[in-house]
């Protein structure tokens, strides 16, 4: 069990299995590549960066901005839903552009970004669907673990 004050980091590990298990299984079986030691691999690094990057980023503080520039209230819906979705396309974002940016050798070329680019709304929306599903799931799961003080 883990103590109260570890529940970001908790939920951050749920969240960021979830997606980059969707998003992994996802890019694979759209390259025709869907194999158990490229799934490992790839959720190895992917959950890595994703981990890292939901540590990093206050993600909760980002995503409650969007929310209260369109005036929604807090615990509604569709601030559920305003916040999800920024929150998947910053991290969508910045994943898909870091791993990508590694798997050609660190090289910016001319048809980078338009290859790059996309690649994004696909993603995002695999990746947003997987949010806005296991989202709940990851709170009561950090929840369920994190009851000491």
């Amino acid at each position: 069990m883990c103590k109260k004050k570890d529940f970001p980091v908790v939920m951050n590990v749920f969240l960021a299995f979830f997606i980059t298990l969707a998003v992994t299984i996802f890019n694979l079986a759209v390259n025709n590549n869907l194999n158990v030691p490229a799934l490992v691999v790839s959720m190895i690094y992917g959950f890595c960066l994703n981990l890292t990057l939901e540590t990093i980023i206050d993600l909760p503080a980002f995503g409650n901005f969007f929310v209260k520039k369109f005036g929604l209230k807090m615990e509604s819906l569709p601030a559920y839903f305003v916040r999800i979705f920024f929150i998947v396309l910053l991290l969508v974002l910045l994943m898909s552009f870091i791993l990508m940016f590694c798997e050609v050798g660190f090289l910016l070329g001319a048809g980078f970004f338009g290859f790059w680019i996309t690649k994004v709304p696909a993603i995002f929306l695999v990746a947003y669907v997987t949010a806005l599903i296991f989202f709940p799931v990851c709170i009561n799961g950090a929840k369920a673990l994190c009851v000491r003080d």
